[in-house]
């Protein structure tokens, strides 16, 4: 009798889709939540969870060898550089714009 692995060692292309989507909606939350505060220390941790996610949705894109989403990806994480150091209204529109193209790409 044959016995066969329930979980692949290599993740499937939808398993990468949908870690790259989770980690996106974390990223947006935690965005949102940044953007609301008012407390130093808890902006701190949405920005930190903010970063976490930029890396998940690296490591989701790189498995699904989706260029359009690294370029997407990485312009985001460079947004979010710009608006950690300075949260104008501008760098906030930028990121929600960034949000919207990826989320479109991700379908």
């Amino acid at each position: 009798m044959e016995i066969h692995p329930k979980h692949p060692s290599q993740p499937s292309q939808p398993t990468y889709k949908q870690e790259f989507k989770e980690s996106l909606d974390i990223y947006d939350k935690s965005f949102q939540g940044a953007t609301q505060s008012n407390f130093d220390p808890q902006k701190q941790q949405y920005y930190k969870a903010m970063r976490e996610s930029l890396q998940a949705m690296q490591d989701s894109a790189n498995g699904m060898v989706n260029q359009h989403l690294l370029d997407l990806k990485q312009k985001l994480a460079k947004d979010t550089q710009e608006y950690i150091k300075d949260p104008s209204n501008d760098k906030q529109q930028q990121i929600e714009s960034d949000l919207k193209e990826i989320r479109k790409s991700t379908g």
